[in-house]
This record gives C-alpha cells, sequence and structure tokens, in this order.
C-alpha cells in the first residue's frame, strides 16, 4: 500500500501528469503497519530477556532436528508456465515416498506437513494458471478436472492420516454439524395468482354466468359448496367474488351436543396484495383440519407439453418447460409456460463466496482487523455463548438453509424433462433427469437423478421428488391410475433398496400417491441389464411395464440373445411381481410402447431388428400373442417413442421418427404426407377388434426439409396429438430456435395433419419430451387466479417422504475414536426418531438437538464443549444418509479445541509437551477452478491454506519466546525510553483514526 497519494496526477513517476499544482495527502494508512512495528519491538525485547539457554533453545532458522522445510528451501526461479507444465505431468499430489520426504518419514506429522504442502502448493500453480488472463477458456476445463483429482487426494489423505500431535481438516474446524435439508411445513393458507390492480374494479373475462364449486373436507365429510356469480348484482371484482364465497361457506352450518347451530367450516377466502407488484389476488385462508379443492363447472380442453431447451452459450444449463395450449379444435394456440430447474447448491455457494470477496474490497489486513473487533465486541455483549447458535429461541431460522438462496447468485443444474401426464383434477406430473436439486430433496448422484414434479393448473409446485439414486438413472415412461397415483418406469445402476444385492443396470417402477407419499418402489435386480420404457395400468389398478433385457431374468424365463422384449406385471398396490414374459429372437427386440385395452389386454409397440411392430397380448397370459402388424423398418436411427389407445372408438396409435417414408405396413396402410428430409416424425394408426384382431389403418408424416422428431403421443375422443421438435419449419409457421419444439393435431380416422404449432426460443434448441391432456383447463378459476383440484396438501412430514433419502439409508458414528456404531433410517422416521438413534449410539458423549424453522425441522448434532470428537462416516454401496439429508462426514471437536480455550485438565501439560494442535485449511465446499472468477477466489483460498500448514508444522516445536508473549512478555518495569516510544505510537494510530478522511481507515468500511 502507498503511504501517499497525489491529487489530480496523470501520469509520471510523480504522478504530475504536466499538471503545475499538486496536494499531496494521506489517502490509505494501513494501521496495522504500525501495530506490526510496535509488535516486533515487543517481540525484540522479550527475545532480549531470554535466556541464554532458551535463546539456544530456539532456533530461527530450521528446527532442532535440522530439518528445512520445503518452503524456507532456496524459491523456484521457474515462470508460471514452466510450473505448469511440470505439475501437468503429474500422476500423483501426495507422493509420502517422494525422496523429498526421506528425512521426516519417521515423524507422521512431520510428514503430513510437507505432504500436504507440496500438494497444495501444485493446485495453487494450477489455480493461478487458471486465474490468468492470458488463460483460454478452452483450457479450464482440463485444468479443473486435474485440480479436482490432486483436491480428493488430499482430502482422502487427510482423512485417512494416523498423526500423533496435529488433526488437519480439509474444511474448517467445527464444533457442531446441522442438516441443510428441512421436513417441510404443512400450510393452511393458499396464495392466489395476482389479476388486478384493484380489488373493486370489474375482473376482465368474467361474464357473470360461471359457476365454480368449493369443497371442503372435514374428518372425512366434504361439503360441497356451488358459487354462482349470476348472485353477484354489481360489480364483478375481487371484493364481491370473496364476499360470496365466503356468505356461502357460512350459510353451512350444524347444531353442536347441547342444540346450538354453528358454522361448519373455518376457512375463509380473503384479498391479498403484492407490495412489489401493488397487484391483488384472492387467498385462501384454512385450518389444518380442513381441506380445500376447487373445480369448475365449466372448463376448456388443454394440452400441456413438456420440454427442455439448451441455449446455444454452453455456460447455461438445460433447463426445463411446460407450455400449456389452448383453442384445440381450432388453431392451436400456445398460452402460459411454466419454467424450472435443479439447483446446483454446491456450486451456488461457491459464486456467493466469490461475489462476496468481489463485492468487499477492503484491504485484507483491515478486513482481518475489522472481523476481530466485531467478534470482540459480541463477545462482550453476549458473553461466552457468543459463538452458539441464537436461532433456536425464536424457531424462525433459515440462515443455513440450502434453500435460503440469493437467486443472483443461483447457478442452475441441467435438467431435462421427459414424459408429462395429468390426474382427474387437473395437477400436472412432470418426469425427467437432473443433476440439481428440488427444494430439500438434495441430489447425490454421481450422474443425474429421476425427478417428479407436480404442479397445480397454475403452475406451482405442489411437490417434488427425486428416486434418490447414488449412481445414474433414466426415466421413460410415466401414467396417472384411477385413484391419481403417478407411476414411473425407467432405468438405474443403483441399489434403490436393501433388497438389491447384484450390481447391475436394472429396471425400476415407483408409484407415488397424489400426496407426494411413495407407495413403493420396485427394482428387477438380475445379472444382466434390463430397462423399463413404459408403462400402463388396467381396471383393477395392476402395472404393466414393457421394456428390455439382455439376459434371462429367472431361471424360466429364456433368452435368445442381444436385447429381449420385456413385459413385467405388478400388483398395484403392493408391487410385488405378479408375471412376466421375456421373448424374442437373436436379434434386438425392444418393447418402446405399452397400452391396455378396454378388456385389459395389452397392445405393444415393439422395435423388432429395427421394424415397427405392433402386437396384441392376453393380458392374463403375458405368453400368449394373438395378433401383430409389421409397419417396416425405422431405417438407421429410427425409433418409436410413444403409443396411445382409444378405446372408446378402437383405435390405437403409435409415433417417433423414421427415415424410411414407406411404413405402410407392406402396402396395408395409406400414406399421408410424404419424407421430406433424413429424420422423419410420424403417427401409425391401427384398428382394435374384438380381443384378438388387429389392423394398419394409416401413418402420416410430419416432415420439413430439415431434421423432425415426434417424441410423444395422445388421442382423446377421436382425435390425435403429437409433440416432437425440428430443426426445420413447417409450412405456414417461423422458427425461432436452432430447434423448435411443435404440437400437431390430426384426424384419427385419417390420419391427416390438421394443424402444427411450431414454438422455440431464439439463440436455443427446444426439445419436446412428452405430451398430456386434460378436460380441466382454462375456467373461471384461471380467471380468478386459482387452480383447480385441492389447493393445500398435506405432505407426510418425514425424511424418507422430505428427502431423497431412502429406508435403510445409513451412515456410522464414533466416539472418540471407538467402534462405528451405524445409524440406519426406518419407514416413517422423522428428525427426532434421527437424534433418539444419535443419542443412544453416542453414550452421552454428544449433543443432539431438533428445532423448528420456518421450512420445518432440522437436526444439529454437536460436541460437548469439555468433551471428545465425534466422528461421521458415509453409509456405503449408494446407501449414504449424510448426503442426502446435507451433513458433511468427518470430525466434530469439542468447542475447547475448535477455539483453544484453556480448561482445568490442561493446566497441567507443561509447555514445552503442549505442541501440535488442530488446524482447518479451509477447502471446504465445491471449489472448483472452472472459471477465472472462481480460480482467483480458489487462489487466496489456497494462500490460506498453505500459511496454515507452515503454522501447523511450526506448533510442533516448542517456542519459549512464543510461550513468554502468551504469559505477557518479559517482567519488570518499561524504562522511560520505551514508555515515551510507546506514548508516541498510541499518539500517532489515535490520530490517524481519528481526523483522517479516507475510507481505508475505517475499520467498518
Amino acid at each position: 500500500m502507498a503511504f501517499f497519494g497525489l491529487a489530480n496526477s496523470g501520469g509520471g513517476l510523480f504522478g504530475l501528469g504536466g499538471q503545475p499544482n499538486f496536494r499531496t495527502q494521506i489517502i490509505g494508512v494501513d494501521a496495522s503497519l504500525i501495530q506490526a512495528s510496535a509488535n516486533s519491538k515487543i517481540a525484540q525485547r522479550t527475545l532480549a530477556s531470554l535466556s541464554a539457554e532458551d535463546r539456544a533453545a530456539y532456533n530461527f532458522g530450521s528446527t532442532d532436528d535440522g530439518i528445512v522445510p520445503p518452503w524456507q528451501q532456496a524459491e523456484d526461479t521457474k515462470t508460471l508456465n514452466q510450473q505448469i507444465r511440470e505439475v501437468r505431468e503429474l500422476t500423483k499430489f501426495i507422493d509420502l515416498k517422494s525422496s523429498d520426504l526421506k528425512a521426516v518419514a519417521s515423524d507422521p506429522d512431520k510428514q503430513a506437513s510437507f505432504a500436504v504442502f507440496k500438494a497444495l502448493s501444485n493446485l495453487r500453480i494450477l489455480a493461478e494458471y487458471a486465474s490468468a488472463d492470458t488463460t483460454s477458456s478452452a483450457s479450464l476445463k482440463r485444468l479443473n478436472e486435474q485440480f479436482q483429482a490432486g483436491l480428493a487426494e488430499v482430502r482422502d489423505y487427510l482423512s485417512t492420516a494416523q498423526l500423533e500431535k496435529l488433526e488437519l481438516f480439509l474444511g474448517e474446524k467445527q464444533y457442531k454439524t446441522e442438516t441443510s435439508a428441512r421436513l417441510g411445513k404443512n400450510e393452511t393458507g393458499f396464495d392466489g395468482s395476482l389479476v388486478a390492480s384493484n380489488p373493486n374494479e370489474a375482473l376482465a373475462g368474467l361474464t357473470g354466468t360461471e359457476v365454480f364449486t368449493v369443497s371442503i373436507t372435514k374428518s372425512g365429510e366434504t361439503d360441497n359448496i356451488e358459487i354462482d356469480l349470476s348472485e353477484i348484482s354489481g360489480t364483478l371484482s375481487l371484493n364481491s367474488i370473496k364476499d360470496l364465497v365466503n356468505s356461502k361457506i357460512e350459510a353451512l352450518t350444524a347444531l353442536d351436543d347441547e342444540g346450538e347451530e354453528y358454522i361448519k367450516h373455518q376457512t375463509r377466502f380473503d384479498i391479498r396484495r403484492d407490495g412489489s407488484s401493488g397487484r391483488y389476488g384472492l387467498q385462501v385462508d384454512g385450518t389444518i383440519t380442513e381441506e380445500v379443492s376447487l373445480s369448475a363447472a365449466a372448463s376448456t380442453p388443454t394440452l400441456y407439453v413438456a420440454s427442455s431447451v439448451k441455449q446455444l452459450d454452453d455456460a447455461y444449463a438445460v433447463t426445463s418447460r411446460i407450455t400449456e395450449f389452448n383453442n384445440l379444435s381450432g388453431t392451436i394456440t400456445a398460452d402460459d409456460t411454466t419454467s424450472f430447474v435443479g439447483i446446483d447448491y454446491a456450486a451456488t455457494e461457491i459464486k456467493g463466496l466469490v461475489k462476496e470477496e468481489d463485492d468487499d474490497e477492503l484491504d485484507p489486513r483491515l478486513q482481518e482487523m475489522r472481523d476481530k473487533f466485531l467478534a470482540d465486541a459480541k463477545t462482550k455483549v453476549l458473553g461466552e455463548d457468543a459463538t452458539e447458535d441464537d436461532d433456536d429461541a425464536d424457531g424462525t431460522d433459515n440462515t443455513s438453509s440450502l434453500t435460503n438462496i440469493d437467486s443472483a447468485n443461483k447457478v442452475n443444474a441441467d435438467t431435462t424433462a421427459k414424459r408429462i401426464a395429468t390426474d382427474s383434477e387437473g395437477g400436472i406430473y412432470v418426469v425427467g433427469t437432473s443433476a440439481g436439486s428440488f427444494g430439500h430433496q438434495l441430489n447425490a448422484a454421481e450422474g443425474e437423478d429421476v425427478f417428479l414434479t407436480k404442479f397445480d393448473s397454475e403452475g406451482n409446485v405442489v411437490f417434488s421428488r427425486l428416486l434418490g439414486v447414488s449412481g445414474t438413472a433414466s426415466v421413460q415412461g410415466i401414467t396417472v391410475d384411477a385413484d391419481d397415483n403417478v407411476i414411473l418406469v425407467g432405468q438405474t445402476d443403483s441399489a434403490l433398496s436393501s433388497s438389491d444385492v447384484v450390481d447391475s443396470t436394472d429396471l425400476f417402477v415407483q408409484k407415488i400417491s397424489k400426496r407426494g407419499d411413495e407407495v413403493f418402489r420396485y427394482q428387477l435386480d438380475t445379472f444382466g441389464e434390463t430397462g423399463a420404457n413404459s408403462v400402463a395400468v388396467d381396471s383393477s389398478g395392476d402395472i404393466f411395464v414393457g421394456g428390455y433385457t439382455k439376459s434371462g431374468i429367472s431361471a424360466t424365463s429364456g433368452f435368445a440373445g442381444g436385447q429381449d422384449a420385456l413385459i413385467v406385471k405388478l400388483s398395484g398396490a403392493t408391487g410385488t411381481l405378479v408375471d412376466s414374459n421375456v421373448f424374442g429372437t437373436s436379434d434386438n427386440e425392444v418393447i418402446r410402447g405399452i397400452a391396455v385395452d378396454e378388456n385389459d389386454n395389452l397392445v405393444l409397440a415393439i422395435e423388432e431388428d429395427g421394424n415397427a411392430v405392433v402386437r396384441r397380448v392376453d393380458g392374463s397370459d403375458l405368453t400368449n400373442q394373438t395378433a401383430s402388424v409389421d409397419f417396416g423398418s425405422l431405417g438407421l436411427g429410427g425409433s418409436i417413442q410413444g403409443i396411445s389407445i382409444d378405446n372408446t372408438n378402437g383405435k390405437v396409435y403409435i409415433a417417433g421418427v423414421t427415415t424410411n417414408g414407406g411404413l405402410d405396413a407392406g402396402g396395408a396402410a395409406a400414406v399421408n404426407g410424404s419424407a421430406a428430409g433424413a429424420f422423419e416424425g410420424f403417427v401409425s394408426g391401427l384398428t382394435l377388434s374384438g380381443a384378438s384382431d388387429l389392423a394398419a389403418d394409416f401413418t402420416s408424416y410430419l416432415s420439413t426439409s430439415s431434421t423432425d422428431r415426434v417424441a410423444d403421443v395422445t388421442v382423446v375422443d377421436g382425435v390425435v396429438y403429437v409433440a416432437g421438435s425440428t430443426s426445420g419449419t413447417f409450412s405456414g409457421e417461423t422458427a425461432r430456435g436452432s430447434t423448435d419444439a411443435f404440437v400437431a393435431r390430426l384426424n384419427g380416422s385419417t390420419g391427416v395433419v390438421e394443424d402444427i404449432e411450431q414454438y422455440g426460443e431464439g439463440l436455443a434448441g427446444s426439445t419436446a419430451g412428452g405430451i398430456a391432456f386434460t378436460n380441466r383447463g382454462n375456467s373461471v378459476l384461471e380467471t380468478l387466479g386459482l387452480p383447480q383440484g385441492t389447493v393445500q396438501i398435506d405432505e407426510t412430514l418425514d425424511i424418507q417422504t422430505q428427502t431423497s433419502a431412502k429406508v435403510d439409508d445409513f451412515f456410522y458414528l464414533s466416539i472418540d475414536g471407538g467402534t462405528k456404531k451405524r445409524i440406519e433410517l426406518d419407514e416413517g422416521d422423522t428428525f427426532d426418531d434421527l437424534a433418539r438413534k444419535i443419542r443412544i449410539a453416542g453414550f452421552s458423549k454428544l449433543k443432539v438437538d431438533v428445532s423448528s424453522t420456518d421450512e420445518g425441522q432440522k437436526l444439529k448434532i454437536s460436541a460437548l464443549d469439555d468433551g471428545v470428537a465425534i466422528e461421521l462416516f458415509a453409509g456405503k454401496d449408494g446407501r449414504d444418509l449424510l448426503s442426502r439429508i446435507g451433513i458433511d462426514p468427518g470430525r466434530i471437536l469439542p468447542k475447547n479445541e475448535v477455539f483453544d480455550i484453556t480448561t482445568d485438565k490442561d493446566k497441567d501439560i507443561k509447555p514445552e509437551d503442549d505442541t501440535g494442535g488442530v488446524f482447518g485449511l479451509g477447502l471446504d465446499g465445491a471449489i472448483h477452478i472452472g472459471d477465472k472468477q472462481t480460480a482467483k477466489y480458489v487462489l487466496g483460498l489456497l494462500d490460506t491454506a498453505v500459511s496454515t500448514v507452515q503454522r501447523a508444522y511450526r506448533s510442533l516445536t516448542y517456542n519459549p519466546l512464543i510461550e513468554q508473549l502468551k504469559n505477557g512478555g518479559p517482567k519488570g518495569t518499561a524504562s522511560p525510553y520505551q514508555q515515551a516510544q510507546l506514548a508516541n505510537l498510541q499518539t500517532g494510530l489515535a490520530r490517524l483514526q481519528s481526523g483522517a478522511s479516507s475510507s481505508s481507515l475505517s475499520l467498518f468500511a
């Protein structure tokens, strides 16, 4: 820091810049320099006061064993480019057999200090090179990959190193840890969308003839309250509608045990105002004992399409969309769009820390002085408990919740919507894969996990769930049964329960209730690979799954080679296997779609050696195939993507992509349109007759001169709707992005394409994943900003439901290095249950607290102040509970060790024996050098970590100088000269602090 700045400087050595006059001013005297000068003089006086024996014992050049640490050896004069080349050639960052560690091989603490110093120094070179302006952005990915590998080596080494006097942590020292996940709260109120700028003015879009129903369920009894807007004589405003609804609710009365009349329900409607926009909407004020559901007497049909959007700039994550389409019988029009995405919480935290450092431009030394002053002040005001949490008293703390994110720092994770379905109340279910987390559903997968998110008809998230894999998973099919349970199917390489014992890639089925509770999960545990592509339910609720296998699934199943077609039937109530069948040839056969006809028999869409084949199968005997139609070869890269059945009209439709312009079932099917490019979207229709007949009707092409694909198909009342993607432009449409999505309507009898709506985003590619129909679309409720269906569900608030943890997930707990105790999750466990298990395993050697926050329960584990160390170990084989509730494995130390507080038991330890200690390197979190800004931030962390390692090494040697300084320095009365010097220093510091106007002198800048 320069002591003097020159006003109006424009250049030159002294900043004169050709200006005739200038005025010197003090702009940034660092008070810590004066403090450092004073400290050095005190140290000199202290050193002089030491005995000759003590001075001899203190060796300033090296330790008493003659070992010179690597940071005191000759400085490396290589350029950064030379250093980075050497680091890039490294195969190990931690190498205990290195020749320069031989001198300390017999001392595990010094060996660890040297080894970690070398590793951190090499990581520092990577970070410095990554942060350099001259380093190309293309190099950052490779640099970060090596950085992550090296950091993992350091982490693994520190977690297993057997040290004697030192404790080294990759992150920070801590005396407590708590879950970042919360278990949620069931709210009693619901806020509708904002629809008016004045609650007393007429709402646009209302005619006064609309009717809707408010259903209130209490103790199993439901009252359906009809709201007829024609009863409003005045303005159709939010206030008048609110008053009408409340008057109807209050008109429902009952008699109590004494014959007194009372109003049955406590739920009321009210008006809310948004402070930021000034707009108004309805709100439902309910109670915990009453469930409120809304339905409209008249609704228009609506389509929903799930899609994913990839920006052309790879810096942006893939995000997902739900797009609503209306006017289905005319020119289809896109209406509302809801965007959603998983969040990378670890990257979000690092981004926030980087931004904080960039925003705080105060000199680091003054930062340290400021922070110390604030910490000391807090201690003086609050006493020794200043370091304790102060959030437990009011129960509203959310500062440590993972959802407490500044939107400016949020880092999205790739999220791809795959399929979509609707339920009888108008609820919308979307499934797909994501590398991110959803609320308190923490993604612990190495690759991507499967997500399910339920939305209401207004686009509000009702709940999200992750499958909870440790490896990777994909989802291909979804359906909703008669009770509005949602069933999803796919494939995973992870164990979904403790009953999965074979390490293979398996088909899975998961059933979840409309309230978000898991009913069951099923995994086909075989030695070979299996996968599920489609799912359907029969009239009794039993589940049929279509997919493939690469081996026999049982001793009697048979297997012909390659990929064979696989049908699995599960009990809809229990998820147990009821029946299965494997069939095929030595070529590849894969079931891509499965549907159930009105007789509970199956219709299968199968790729058989590259051909599109439709078969009928007896639902009660899966080996009995009753009919088939072969449409012909799909061509290289072609595939079937969906199937839909119209049991009212006896029709079934398959759709997908092909390079064959003649999918005509050997001439039996009419062909609509023509193939204009390489890949074409297609829809093929068939007629079902009786219980076993099947005939081809048509194949229709949806084609441009570029690549076109149909992703999914649905049929309603003889009208077929498809969703797909194109890199071209359909006739009469406009291209918007590199790839656009589209929706099309076809005549279910002839296959004629009646309308196409192409949509997308500029500088992006949009890919449609699934399509779903609802007859509970636009209505008076949407005009009022309210959804159809249950407006506020009561969820199960246990760990299994509210987090991504699974029953039988576990972790280990060790007290003071003792035996590891297994802590396992049981069905229905809450944090209270988990806390009880931890307390039992802890033998009163730790403290476990469960407290309420505004997002539900959280759990905190603490070491006793003057107790012993607690160590948490992650569960194995993909069953780790810690990662899914948001706790990092590692050691929790007594508070006295963390803050180096001397206790009674320490008084008998001689100073020369009190060496070593506990040191945290501060390198926790998802640090990376994937971009220059973060690399610069990480470089600072590494500098601090290197300094910490040096301090750890120095702590291994008794230092009489430091000991005397700790005890107050040399004894006796200072000479008049020393007193005068001290007075001068104090006077100068006081003048600087009180008289300077520069902000750099403020300790609170």
